[in-house]
């Protein structure tokens, strides 16, 4: 799911809608090329698939975009998406035979690429607009390592466009529009050097994580709640993080709060253990949720977009105020001090103990 140095505390990361939601195809490697941008009416679709052998049909309509994934001459998944929304399998296939208005290219890939395909096209989306602006892009990528799980990040900047691939901790493929075949990471780095542009983080929900370091659901429920997101928080177990007293120096302080401290956090993150455990049963988020919302109204007044979605997205996850407030903790708006946040955690506990007393 910052900028650099003692901009940390400046941080607002707006992230994009709901999980799932607003999705796009990523940038795919290429192969060896059949042919490019044909019309739709003149192919036998059907007759295509065993010609292609290993690789991709593409297609393309306006904003509309589809990938036909053909393995030992048989199609094997199929991938739609139109005006932000995907579809897969059957309902895309079908879809994909009405765009009469598109253009078809296809080419042949290598084994090694046509083992990202999977994960490119089924992953779902994590963050849809974290400009690189306000990330420090080595510590994001190692922080992404240390999850275990397998992201796609996409990289687009002014001078092209860019994906690597984190799978167990490893960056195990690199691509980019001005080198489409697999190459180093240093492709991507190269386009990160220039500082500005937007990235894309994927999250491959069917691979397993080698050794979770916090809770992925955490990311689904801070960008709200959708059918997406529900089936994500069945896959992944609910481990609820502790408190993280977080450098002020940190770029990537809000990555860190939302999935939790890296496994070497050492002396850069420490672990607050020393407060009693709560009394009593914890409070459910929505149990409070109006009073909640009020809190964080008055507090960040027209800056608090963000921070009410992570109290919707807490109530719809079930969660309690109690991790409500230790996430919020360590949460920055760019034009408040860290303080305000304390004092709104402290302000969301307090609402606990007036309901209980």
């Amino acid at each position: 799911m910052s900028a650099g140095g003692c901009l940390a505390t400046t941080i607002l990361i707006q992230m994009a809608g709901e999980l799932g939601r607003d999705w796009s195809l990523p940038l795919m490697p290429a192969g060896s090329m059949m042919f490019e941008s044909l019309p739709f009416g003149a192919l036998v679709l059907d007759a295509l698939a065993p010609a292609v052998g290993n690789g991709l049909i593409s297609l393309h309509d306006g904003g509309r975009e589809g990938v036909i994934v053909v393995r030992d001459g048989a199609v094997s998944e199929s991938v739609w998406v139109a005006e932000g929304a995907r579809s897969t399998g059957d309902e895309a296939v079908a879809l994909i035979r009405l765009a009469a208005a598109a253009t078809v290219s296809a080419c042949r890939l290598s084994d090694e690429a046509m083992n990202l395909v999977g994960p490119l096209i089924r992953s779902e989306l994590c963050y849809g607009d974290l400009r690189l602006e306000w990330v420090v892009w080595p510590r994001l990528l190692d922080d992404l390592r240390e999850r275990g799980r397998a992201f796609i990040v996409e990289l687009t900047t002014p001078t092209g466009r860019g994906v690597t691939i984190i799978q167990q901790g490893r960056q195990t493929a690199t691509f980019a529009e001005s080198h489409p075949a697999l190459g180093g990471s240093d492709l991507v780095d190269d386009l990160a050097a220039g500082g500005i542009g937007a990235i894309r983080i994927l999250v491959d929900p069917g691979a397993r994580a080698a050794s979770p370091t916090g809770p992925l659901s955490v990311a689904a429920a801070t960008l709200g709640g959708s059918s997406v997101a529900d089936q994500l928080r069945e896959r992944v177990p609910h481990l609820v993080a502790r408190p993280i007293a977080m450098q002020d120096d940190d770029p990537n302080t809000i990555l860190s709060a939302l999935f939790g401290p890296h496994h070497d956090a050492g002396h850069e993150h420490l672990v607050i253990d020393n407060d009693p455990p709560s009394q009593g049963a914890p409070t459910p988020v929505d149990s409070l949720l109006p009073e909640l919302k009020l809190l964080v109204r008055n507090r960040l007044q027209l800056s608090s977009a963000s921070v009410e979605e992570v109290v919707d997205s807490a109530a719809s996850d079930r969660q309690s105020v109690e991790w409500l407030a230790d996430r919020v903790r360590v949460m920055t708006v760019r034009g408040y001090l860290h303080s305000t946040f304390v004092q709104l955690a402290d302000d969301m506990l307090a609402l606990t103990r007036r309901g209980t007393g």
